[in-house]
């Protein structure tokens, strides 16, 4: 290491990772308010806490896998599975392209609900 050499962004980076770190990818969580969509991650961190809420969750068009039919949307209490997009989307605006961000990568308030499990 240099002399003087400003390591703050560096840890800054690593303490977000090794708070998110059980969140990467896809998981498991409860509906906890559908305005904004709000879940809970069912996984506890590794003292036995509950993680913190994940709140303006986006939600995949439900309807467009159901031909004829509408989609139920989600109720509180429903079981989700949840991905966290890997590019983040703190910058992202619908049909757009949109600039990736290296400190946000695997962030969770860039999460979707995939679907409700059963």
């Amino acid at each position: 290491m240099k002399g003087g050499e400003n390591l703050l962004l560096a840890l800054i980076d690593q303490r977000v990772l090794s708070a998110i770190s059980g969140l990467k990818g896809v998981y498991r969580a409860g509906v906890i308010a559908t305005s904004p969509l709000t879940v809970q991650p069912r996984a506890l961190t590794e003292d036995g806490k509950k993680q913190t809420a994940v709140r303006n969750v986006g939600q995949l068009d439900f309807a467009s896998f159901i031909k004829g039919a509408e989609a139920r949307p989600l109720k509180v209490e429903d079981e989700v599975l949840v991905a966290v997009v890997s590019d983040g989307t703190s910058t992202f605006q619908k049909g757009k392209d949109y600039r990736a961000d290296p400190y946000r990568a695997n962030s969770i308030d860039s999460s979707i609900v995939l679907g409700v499990t059963k």
